[in-house]
């Protein structure tokens, strides 16, 4: 007996146990039976539900793609599903297992390399979860609502009744990737003077002091083209003898100041969307890469002037429920909670 024999009913059930859209599209394609048998919103529901399985919570995709200006951020938005919602949720995915791709570098950085690891299908989720959380309250606060004052008490109401809406658990998932990306653009988009200074070799060190201050610069130092610095993420070129762009970076980004400027500009640069945070890891090689950067995508003179207001919200909820947040920051850094748990789950559970 062949599949083409088997009940339609049969079929059916064959679709809806496969985990990628990938393979229900190929199943589809071997022959017409197959790419009829199924109505165009039974293919969609299957779509989307295989989607769900390997790039979800496609809930939160949803909220995040279907953001206006006519509906409350914390009321959820249901629209018809579409190829067209499906084409988008998948570019939007893209971005979020570039994430998965990284989080272990961060999360295990250099000194604990011995632990890590790639993360579970769970943990993969988790984190993916509040990439699409955090993108749709950039999305809402700080690119779109530019202008808004940031004591304007209607935008605040807004922002705290959408944090509201996750769960403890949820809230330090959030904490757990907002977090991960300070550690990603103070290394490595905003480094400090010493950051910078201390991480080349010795004998470089004088060939990147004239870099920073060109008046110290040799006459006989060799200029880099700009091809050359600025590598593009998209270049096919993969040759083994070609540096990566975080290889180029740690010999081109200049220092960005003292810890203290480099902790409020680590916060302006927050107020950046998880895609563009992660173009800049991709693509910026030098400080005026990032600069021209930010001035392309916000078009706003005085970015640097203000931070993100994420973590002041997620501090106000956690209070309003009582939360310790000193005690909820610890178990975060010391792994009993977050996206990654590394130490079991009692301070999870005394932190719900």
């Amino acid at each position: 007996m062949t599949m083409h024999d088997l009940a339609p009913e049969l079929l059916l059930r064959v679709f809806e146990s496969l985990s990628s859209v990938s393979d229900i599209i190929s199943l589809s394609l071997t022959c017409r039976y197959f790419s009829e048998i199924l109505p165009k919103s039974q293919k969609l529901t299957l779509f989307f539900g295989a989607f769900d399985e390997s790039n979800g919570p496609v809930e939160d995709i949803i909220q995040l793609l279907t953001q206006n200006n006519n509906q409350p951020l914390h009321v959820r938005r249901t629209p018809p599903l579409s190829f067209a919602l499906l084409s988008q949720a998948t570019a939007i995915a893209r971005v979020a297992r570039r994430y998965v791709e990284l989080y272990p570098n961060f999360r295990w950085p250099n000194g604990e390399s011995e632990h890590r690891r790639l993360l579970d299908a769970c943990e993969a989720r988790r984190l993916r979860r509040a990439i699409y959380r955090i993108w749709g309250y950039t999305n809402a606060f700080h690119q779109s609502a530019y202008h808004v004052p940031r004591t304007n008490v209607p935008a605040t109401t807004e922002r705290l009744q959408l944090l509201r809406t996750w769960s403890n658990r949820e809230l330090f998932e959030l904490e757990d990737l907002r977090g991960t990306l300070e550690q990603l653009l103070a290394t490595e988009i905003c480094p400090t003077d010493g950051e910078v200074y201390s991480r080349i070799p010795n004998d470089a060190q004088k060939f990147h002091l004239s870099l920073q201050y060109p008046h110290l610069r040799p006459v006989e130092a060799v200029t880099v083209s700009y091809e050359e610095l600025f590598h593009n993420s998209h270049h096919t070129d993969h040759s083994p003898s070609k540096p990566s762009v975080q290889e180029l970076r740690i010999r081109h980004m200049q220092g960005w100041g003292s810890d203290l400027q480099n902790f409020y500009l680590v916060q302006a640069f927050l107020k950046l969307s998880p895609a563009q945070i992660l173009w800049l890891y991709d693509n910026a090689v030098r400080r005026a890469d990032v600069e021209r950067f930010v001035e392309e995508q916000t078009h706003e003179l005085c970015f640097f002037d203000c931070g993100s207001l994420l973590f002041q919200d997620w501090v106000a909820v956690l209070h309003a429920r009582g939360v310790d947040v000193q005690q909820a920051r610890e178990a975060l850094w010391d792994g009993t909670t977050g996206i990654v748990v590394d130490n079991g789950t009692g301070q999870v559970d005394a932190l719900r």
